[in-house]
């Protein structure tokens, strides 16, 4: 029995609603929980109940069965504040119990910012005793954790992640949509804040070269010099806060990371600047300072939009679930809330309605459409003993049935998980990326200080100046943005031509594919059935037949009643009636027509013959005794795809065909089209299963998929395709989705996925080409800091114009 806030109030009007001890009179501690305010008794209850509420645990006081204990200390401190999620009653609800007594928790983090972080984290938890498994989520700013609660406690973990500089809190849908609101409305802040100042200091900044050249008054000079430094400080203090931040946090756990270099050059360059100001001698080069603030935030921006997007897709698969479901309380029927749902609980699902949760049907007859998992549009008929799962439809009858678990035990709720595995699982440039500039970014460092040193003893007025050309003439912008820049423009190129790249990093292992696997219903197919064949067995002509079965199927919603849209039905029809999980009859102009299945038909008329040997979905029509037709349905393989599949075998590609049907269609399809490996019956788990053991062998697998069935192997993929028809969460995982649904653009983005791994290496030459030749030079002192940073901003550009150069290039062989 659970301790609600009616028991509370009624027990003791002016009780703790936290420990339930008696509040002392004139003492007002209350926090409003539910949207009511609970009486405190102490600030240690209420800065734990804050706690607890503020993170999205408000649920938990309607699910505890006693009162909590009174928090010994009435003010945790910054470590002892975690200690509330000690009790065992709080952390299940965010953690899972696992083997050896073992507890898996699930954990939202603040302050992820890119694969550094996820390396930071993962490899100092993965040192503390007791820790087995700790994973980070970048899409999902999630890390789960794996531990022995006997050798580490859950606060001690929240405490590490806190010093590691990140925010830990219990992982919920809702305070997870909070806080990405929260850090774009930061971000987007820090982005604006940054292009307002390279606009002011760009037009100062105008003005000072043109001074250099064409002369200007010293007190002018150094007015412009003294805005500057307002502008640009306040753009560094601020905007590029969160570069010093991370370099400074990875730094001191011993790690060197792309932004230690560009907090370097940002602090110095701003140094020097207001150096130069303050002395009124030398240079500045405050415009340098915001506008390399300015376009590494926006590209950090753009970045995290996607991920954001990919995050939000399990939000609207679960949202899809109905809010309110009827369940049998006392003989009757009861709207109750979904989550409150126990197992035994008796559901009823009327026809048309969302399954709310795995059940096992107890009463009724009906069929159910399952295309959410297998992809497939015929409905699987069901009776009592049958299981339906959550998120399929009922279309033709109510069903009652007896729940069989919560939502994280439903079918539903695995698929998710099998998705967020594989995310985790998929490998991604970004870390290989970060291995290679740990090494630069510490040659780089080495090289500035003995640069440092040595014109020190050179000529020690110089030696700012000339460590400063080395540092920002080193600065690995060229090289960060030797493969973005290429996957940028690639995808941009893609975008005009029908395909949305959603995963950048998936065109380098595009390029590498070996092996092109296809689902069937709605990839290769169009996804819906459509007449194919009428075998006529009567008096009546093919355009009577389809007009009759359109006027049957209209008081129909089963998929088949589709396949006879823009037919015109005949008119006149009357006492039409639909037998679940049989067919229609009706009565037109005295005579009873039937149309349905085999059994359904043959009932009426004994002399129905067989259907034909064709391997299609046969409909049978009669009228009173008499067999009228079979009618065939079949979905249409569609039109380029005969073409799509011999060109990838002609480049080279081994071309598979994975389907969750387990009919005669999938071989049938696979013979058709010249496809000799070929599996059927697959489940979502054995789709990937499939690829891991491909993947296992070497090979580079390409997925084209449609529904949310092939979620999960879409994103194990080391390379994705959706169609438009796709599912959302099939098109979010995937990482290219084809707009225009045109087969023939998988084969033109993997011909623009070759040449844009050309045109990374051509960058990746270009950019260690500049520094092997620049940095000497640099460190000698030949070239001065303007002329340096001059230098590696064309640097960039150049990478950035060689990779433009992919939206002009065909995709054709």
């Amino acid at each position: 029995m659970s301790l609600s806030s009616d028991t509370a109030n009624s027990a003791a009007s002016r009780a703790c609603f936290h420990c339930g001890e008696p509040v002392p009179a004139g003492l007002k501690l209350d926090i409003c929980i539910d949207g009511e305010l609970r009486p405190m008794c102490c600030p240690g209850c209420r800065a734990v109940a804050s706690l607890i509420n503020s993170n999205g645990l408000g649920n938990f006081y309607q699910q505890r069965t006693a009162y909590n204990q009174r928090p010994t200390d009435p003010a945790p401190g910054s470590g002892e504040r975690y200690l509330v999620y000690d009790d065992p009653a709080l952390a299940g609800t965010f953690t899972e119990p696992g083997p050896g007594g073992e507890l898996t928790a699930r954990l939202l983090l603040r302050g992820l910012s890119c694969a550094a972080c996820t390396w930071l984290i993962e490899h100092s938890l993965g040192r503390a005793p007791g820790v087995r498994m700790a994973l980070v989520n970048l899409q999902q700013n999630r890390l789960d954790i794996r531990f022995d609660p006997a050798r580490i406690p859950l606060s001690e973990i929240f405490t590490r992640l806190d010093a590691l500089g990140y925010q830990p809190r219990p992982f919920h849908s809702s305070v997870q949509r909070k806080q990405m609101a929260d850090e774009y409305r930061q971000e987007l802040r820090r982005l604006a804040v940054a292009g307002l100042g390279m606009m002011q200091v760009g037009m100062f900044a105008v003005a000072l070269h043109a001074g250099d050249i064409q002369g200007i008054e010293i007190q002018y000079q150094g007015l412009l010099r003294w805005v500057s430094l307002l502008v640009a400080s306040f753009v560094v203090l601020f905007s590029a806060r969160p570069f010093f931040t991370t370099a400074w946090r990875h730094l001191r756990h011993g790690a060197l990371v792309m932004d230690l270099p560009v907090a370097l050059a940002i602090g110095l360059a701003w140094l020097a600047s207001a150096w130069a100001t303050f002395t009124g001698s030398g240079q500045v080069y405050f415009d340098s300072v915001v506008m390399f603030t300015f376009f590494l935030l926006l590209g950090r921006f753009l970045e995290r939009r996607v991920r954001q997007r990919h995050a939000l897709a399990w939000f609207d698969a679960e949202s899809s679930l109905p809010d309110a479901v009827s369940v049998r309380r006392g003989g009757r029927w009861a709207t109750v809330p979904r989550v409150q749902l126990q197992a035994g609980d008796s559901v009823l699902i009327r026809a048309g309605e969302t399954v709310p949760v795995d059940a096992q049907v107890t009463s009724g007859q009906s069929a159910v459409r399952e295309d959410t998992f297998n992809g497939e549009h015929l409905p699987r008929s069901v009776a009592p003993g049958d299981t339906v799962y959550a998120s399929t439809t009922n279309v033709e009858a109510a069903l009652e049935a007896r729940v069989l678990g919560s939502y994280p035990q439903c079918r539903l709720a695995a698929l998710q998980r099998s998705v967020e595995q594989a995310q985790v699982a998929k490998p991604r440039l970004a870390h290989l990326a970060d291995r290679i500039a740990s090494w630069f970014v510490g040659a780089i460092l080495l090289l500035t200080t003995a640069t440092a040193l040595a014109w020190s003893q050179i000529d020690p007025q110089q030696a700012l100046w000339v460590t400063l050309s080395v540092l920002v003439i080193s600065c690995p912008c060229a090289l960060a943005l030797a493969t973005p820049a290429a996957l940028t423009s690639a995808a941009s190129a893609l975008r005009t031509r029908g395909v949305i790249v959603r995963g950048e990093n998936a065109l380098e292992a595009l390029a590498r594919a070996t092996h092109l696997i296809f689902d069937k219903t709605g990839t290769l197919t169009e996804g819906a059935l459509a007449v194919t064949r009428v075998h006529i067995l009567g008096d009546a002509s093919r355009e009577q037949v389809l007009a009759l079965g359109a006027a049957l199927q209209q008081y129909s919603n089963h998929p088949v009643a589709r396949a006879f849209t823009g037919i015109e039905p005949e008119t006149g029809l009357e006492e039409a009636q639909y037998r679940v999980g049989a067919g229609l009859e009706g009565r037109l102009k005295g005579q009873t027509y039937r149309m349905g299945s085999e059994q359904f038909c043959r009932e009426f008329t004994k002399t129905l013959p067989s259907p034909p040997a064709q391997p299609l979905y046969w409909v049978a029509l009669c009228r009173d005794a008499e067999p009228l037709a079979w009618i065939g349905l079949d979905d249409r393989t569609r039109p380029e795809t005969p073409a799509v599949v011999d060109a990838a075998r002609a480049a080279g590609l081994q071309v598979e065909l994975l389907t969750g049907d387990s009919s005669a269609q999938g071989p049938l399809l696979a013979a058709t089209l010249g496809i000799t490996r070929v599996r059927t019956g697959l489940e979502p788990q054995q789709k990937m299963a499939h690829v891991t053991a491909l993947q296992a062998d070497g090979a580079v697998v390409v997925m084209v998929g449609d529904g949310l069935n092939d979620a999960p192997v879409l994103s194990l993929a080391d390379a994705s395709f959706a169609v438009a028809s796709a599912t959302d969460l099939a098109r979010t995982q995937a990482d290219f989705v084809l707009m225009e649904g045109d087969l023939h653009n998988i084969l033109g983005a993997w011909r623009t996925a070759r040449l844009c791994r050309n045109v990374i290496m051509q960058n990746l030459a270009w950019a260690l080409l500049y520094n092997a030749c620049a940095i000497p030079l640099a460190a000698m002192g030949f070239i001065p800091p303007w002329a340096a940073a001059i230098g590696m901003s064309l640097s960039s550009l150049l990478v950035v114009a060689n990779s433009l150069r992919l939206n002009s290039r065909p995709t054709s062989p």
